[in-house]
Parts: structure tokens; C-alpha cells; sequence
């Protein structure tokens, strides 16, 4: 922070301002920090957004490759399916909470998937039942066709490139709300999570799921604004 930021790199970035045209920041909080911890000029910082690749969104779109998904692990089309991935470690707890809500919730079915850091290992297993299925890792190339099966993509710990890659596909997002991330939310797709509690997730997706019109609103939105960020 001091002396590699501070120092080093905030030299070497005032040394090539002059010669650059944009300084480009993937999250509006990358901004930030160029700006303040470089002293870079606002009109020199602009946000360039992580999307999706148009071909793979196009593939994973396709309703057979939906049927696929759901089939492979017993999801009924009729089912309001939740996935979620990503790391999951001490400092993403939050996807033990999100399980254990769904399992309260009892009207949804949730596919997570990604690494388990060992100490979570048995915290997983014992939050899988009928409505929660932790299926392992999935290779980063196929990703976009598990997120597309899904009616609400859940994100309740840190901002990952899966934030923007599902606002890509068109799919509702329930996130953390993090400082400098809410490029994500471009007129109503994404409802946001202030606590780190079981019970705000619960009542968030009792909200989302029995409300229709309220995810009828967020899936229009992330079709028609998601898609084209």
C-alpha cells in the first residue's frame, strides 16, 4: 500500500498521464482508487465494464441448453432455480448463509458450485438437502450455460467477474451491497443485500419469489438493459 502504490506505481502513472488518453477502471470503486491513490485526472479515469462474450451468451441462452442443465441435476422447468459460485472460504462465508436460507425458504432450488476451502468442507455438505445441491467445480468455459439456467443469480459475499458476466446473460441478481459496484444494478435487475444475516436473504427471496410482479420487473429490466451493457 505504501511504498508499491504510494510510490512505485502512483510515480509511474504520473510520468505516463501525459502520454495516455484513458485510464480505464473494470468497477466504478477501481475508479476511485486510480484516482485517488495515483492522483490521475478525472477526465483521464473512465469506466470500462467486464461483460460477456456475445457468443457464449447466445449459446447459453438457447432453451435447450437450460432443459440440459436442469435435467443433469432433477430441476423441474417449474422449479424457481437460485445458482450461485464461486470460492468459497472464510472470507465468503455468506454462501453457507444463502444455503441455509433456501433450505428455510423451502420454494426454491439452489445449485452452487466452485472450490471449498477444506475447513467448509463438512459446513456444505450438511446444508445439501433436496432443495440444495453443491455440485463441485465447473470449468470457467461453461459457466455462463449454469448462470443462463437459472431464474435469480445470488451473489451474498465479495464482487467477482461472475457479477457482470451474469448481468450479460439477462438474469436477476441478488449481491452484497459493496461500495463501487453498483454499475451492476442498470435500472432494477439487482436487489441488494446490507446485512450478512440468514434472515435477510430469506426475506429478500420470499419477497423476489412470491412477489411476481417484482421479479417480472427485475427479469425485464435484465433483459432489456442487462444485455446490452
Amino acid at each position: 500500500y505504501h511504498i508499491l502504490h504510494k510510490i512505485i506505481w502512483k510515480n509511474r502513472a504520473k510520468r505516463l498521464e501525459p502520454y495516455t488518453e484513458k485510464f480505464y477502471g473494470v468497477m466504478p470503486a477501481r475508479m476511485e482508487f486510480l484516482k485517488k491513490m495515483y492522483n490521475l485526472a478525472d477526465n483521464k479515469v473512465e469506466l470500462l465494464v467486464m461483460g460477456a462474450d456475445d457468443e457464449k451468451v447466445a449459446a447459453a441462452l438457447k432453451p435447450e441448453s437450460r432443459k440440459r442443465i436442469r435435467e443433469i441435476y432433477g430441476i423441474d422447468e417449474s422449479d424457481f432455480l437460485i445458482v450461485t459460485g464461486g470460492k468459497i472460504d472464510n472470507a465468503k462465508r455468506q454462501t453457507l448463509q444463502l444455503m441455509e436460507a433456501v433450505n428455510q425458504f423451502g420454494k426454491a432450488k439452489l445449485l452452487v458450485f466452485g472450490s471449498v476451502a477444506d475447513e467448509l468442507k463438512e459446513d456444505v455438505n450438511r446444508l445439501c438437502s433436496d432443495s440444495v445441491q453443491y455440485i463441485g467445480w465447473v470449468d470457467s468455459s461453461n459457466t455462463d450455460q449454469y448462470f443462463a439456467a437459472a431464474d435469480l443469480v445470488a451473489f451474498p459475499g465479495r464482487h467477482s467477474v461472475f457479477w457482470e458476466q451474469v448481468a450479460g446473460l439477462g438474469i436477476p441478481m441478488l449481491v452484497k451491497d459493496w461500495p463501487g459496484t453498483h454499475h451492476i444494478d442498470v435500472g432494477g435487475n439487482v436487489k441488494f443485500l446490507k446485512e450478512d444475516s440468514v434472515s435477510e436473504i430469506h426475506n429478500m427471496l420470499n419477497n423476489i419469489i412470491e412477489d411476481k410482479e417484482i421479479y417480472k420487473a427485475m427479469k425485464k429490466v435484465a433483459v432489456e438493459k442487462g444485455m446490452a451493457m
